[in-house]
């Protein structure tokens, strides 16, 4: 009714002119603000999750049955590589340590065995029969090396230490979780540490269907209040649970203040335009899916129709208005309504 009230009876079609005194805007509450032309698309802003990309992550296992007898990290420690983090005591590790060094003593005398007759052979001193003989010996010997070698890898690699093994850091990080303790029994496989490099993040970016649709891979990202910056990587082909697309985005943080599973606000610019300029985007109205703003002019606001380019919550760019135009971001709806004489 106030509406009606300041605007008078509502015309039976869409309006091309909307008069208003500067008393009827005060009253309905109507504020504008002037667009600029923008030499490149403005960057929009989204909600995103910092998240650790699965390169960044390296988990420490068992690779055989053993028992833990020594932690030596815990969550939040910063490791670099090669640190220890983990000491167990596995049965049979001595006796595959002995057999390494057995397998390696019978294939060094081999090899001088063999070299020593490949002398004698060359000289006339004893027969080719004898000389392939020590050959296959050699090529024996060599061959349970390697399957002794092979043995003791698979029951880990870390620094030895008769019947137990310590497992070392393979990359610096921070240690973001530790799930052995000692005197706990673990089996082959069993994830003991994981270990971060946290200057290695990403970025995960929820976006509706519309806003994928203004984002594109390669596009710079730029985290508020912050140094940290990235780009984007991928945009995944399916939806989530909660009809969203994602984006993903790499992420480098020189100052360190991102953490995994942070929330943060993100800009992602755009590409070059000369001819789109940025308005709210409680400006936009809509028509039958068509996007229009209210401009004002001297004779009142007149509904213009635009090109939508991007948008998020807070911002639109648009193609379609000349720079320097007032559009209205407040009061919109009492326009709208009197445009379509609602």
């Amino acid at each position: 009714m106030l509406v009606l009230a300041l605007l008078g009876a509502a015309p039976a079609f869409a309006a091309d002119v909307l008069p208003l005194t500067a008393a009827q805007k005060k009253n309905l509450g109507i504020a504008t603000v002037a667009t600029a032309t923008q030499t490149a698309s403005p960057a929009l802003t989204y909600t995103a999750r910092v998240t650790l990309p699965p390169a960044s992550v390296r988990v420490i296992a068992a690779a055989g049955a053993g028992l833990v007898t020594h932690v030596h990290v815990q969550a939040g420690d910063t490791v670099k590589r090669g640190a220890p983090l983990v000491t167990l005591s596995m049965a049979g590790l001595a006796e595959a340590q002995n057999a390494l060094t057995q397998a390696r003593l019978r294939s060094q005398l081999a090899a001088s065995n063999a070299a020593r007759d490949e002398k004698l052979f060359s000289e006339g001193l004893i027969a080719e029969s004898r000389l392939r003989a020590t050959r296959s010996e050699a090529q024996s010997a060599r061959a349970n090396l390697t399957a002794a070698q092979a043995a003791l890898t698979m029951l880990g690699t870390g620094k030895l230490a008769g019947s137990a093994i310590t497992l070392t850091a393979p990359i610096a990080g921070v240690v973001t979780e530790s799930v052995a303790g000692p005197g706990q029994r673990v089996d082959a496989g069993m994830a003991l540490v994981k270990v971060a490099d946290l200057s290695n993040l990403a970025l995960e970016i929820p976006l509706s269907t519309a806003q994928a649709r203004q984002v594109a891979i390669g596009q710079s990202v730029k985290v508020a209040d912050s140094e940290a910056s990235g780009r984007v990587t991928a945009l995944l082909p399916q939806l989530s649970a909660s009809q969203s697309v994602l984006a993903r985005a790499s992420l480098r943080d020189p100052q360190g203040l991102l953490r995994p599973g942070q929330s943060v606000q993100v800009a992602v610019a755009g590409v070059q335009s000369a001819r789109t300029v940025a308005v709210p985007a409680a400006a936009l109205v809509w028509k039958i899916n068509v996007p229009y703003v209210f401009v004002e002019t001297p004779q009142g606001f007149v509904p213009t129709r635009v090109q939508l380019v991007r948008q998020n919550a807070s911002q639109a760019e648009v193609d379609g208005l000349a720079a320097g135009s007032r559009v209205a971001v407040k009061g919109v709806s009492a326009l709208k309504a009197q445009w379509l004489g609602e």
